[in-house]
C-alpha cells in the first residue's frame, strides 16, 4: 500500500475544512465530520469554484457560488447539485492524514 502525507489532524478545525496539498503537490479538501476525516476534490464539479471558500457545518458542504450541496459522509448531491463529489481514500495514523494509493479518486 502506498500512502502520501496530506496534513496533520490538528490542521483541520473541528467540524471544519481546509484545502491542503499532498507532499506530491496534489490539492485536496480535507474535512472533519465529528472526528471522522474525509478528503474530496477541492473544486466544485459545476464550475471549478474553490470549495474551501464555501460553507461547511460538519455534515453538508455548500459551494458559495451556486449553492450546490453535498452530504460529506456519502458524497451524495443535495438539492440543486447535479453531480456527486469525488473522494480520495485516506488513512489516518496517529495525528497524520494520508492519501491512500497516492490519491486515487473513489466514487462519492
Amino acid at each position: 500500500m502506498n500512502k502520501v502525507f496530506v496534513c496533520k489532524k490538528a490542521d483541520i478545525p473541528p467540524n471544519g475544512m481546509k484545502e491542503c496539498s499532498s507532499n506530491l503537490g496534489q490539492r485536496v479538501l480535507v474535512l472533519d465530520a465529528g472526528g471522522t476525516y474525509f478528503a474530496c476534490q477541492p473544486d466544485c464539479p459545476h464550475q471549478r469554484v474553490s470549495l474551501c471558500e464555501g460553507f461547511y457545518d460538519g455534515e453538508t458542504l455548500t459551494c458559495y457560488q451556486h449553492l450546490w450541496q453535498w452530504e460529506i459522509r456519502t458524497g451524495a448531491a443535495v438539492g440543486p447539485a447535479e453531480a456527486p463529489l469525488q473522494f480520495y481514500e485516506i488513512i489516518v495514523e496517529g495525528d497524520s492524514i494520508y492519501l491512500k494509493d497516492a490519491g486515487t479518486l473513489i466514487e462519492g
